[in-house]
């Protein structure tokens, strides 16, 4: 295992979820590729859209899915068979209603 490969961001695709806590994981993904200057690629086949970022000397793709969240896992699946990622190597980013805003685990 060579570490972090890949951040997922979860949300729900579409302007009226764009604002919602619901997102919290779109936007921590976009606040990433915002900062390391990464731009954003639609990919098909992975069914969400891509960047690539550099962390800590590592490359790190980055992943939006452009399912909704309940059928995040086809996205995740396919970029980790793509780019050969373990689960170990996957970190996913989502909101949690369980948590009070702010706070994470």
């Amino acid at each position: 295992m060579a570490g972090l490969r890949l951040i997922v961001g979860l949300g729900n695709p579409g302007s009226e979820h764009a604002r919602t806590r619901h997102n919290a994981g779109f936007h921590f993904v976009e606040a990433l590729a915002e900062k390391a200057g990464a731009r954003w690629n639609v990919d098909s086949k992975l069914f969400g859209e891509t960047a690539k970022v550099e962390i800590a000397g590592q490359t790190v793709w980055l992943l939006k899915p452009a399912t909704f969240m309940n059928l995040s896992g086809k996205s995740v699946t396919a970029a980790q068979r793509f780019w050969k990622i373990e689960p170990e190597e996957t970190l996913l980013a989502h909101d949690e209603l369980d948590l009070p805003p702010g706070v994470a685990r």
